[in-house]
């Protein structure tokens, strides 16, 4: 069953939340060690591909590790500094 391509944004999105759900759940158990976050390094295997009527727009997606349609892949690296908000 085909589905649609994941992108960048949705991975980086998933990345977010994830971290963020790290943070809040070692508050609410009231862990004892925590760790500090700090440069996340993120590698995301990425195709381009020609899509419209004339091949005329691009689309960056991400290659999931179900596979792909063998087109080729590049790798793109992101170092995240996360910056925390202060809870209200």
């Amino acid at each position: 069953m085909a589905h649609e391509p994941l992108s960048l944004a949705d991975a980086m999105d998933v990345v977010r939340a994830e971290i963020g759900k790290a943070r809040i759940r070692a508050e609410v158990l009231g862990e004892e060690i925590r760790f500090d976050v700090g440069t996340v390094e993120v590698d995301f295997e990425v195709q381009f591909k020609r899509t419209g009527k004339n091949d005329d727009e691009l689309v960056l997606s991400v290659v999931e590790r179900d596979g792909s349609d063998g087109g080729d892949t590049h790798t793109i690296r992101f170092p995240l500094t996360p910056v925390f908000e202060p809870s209200p």
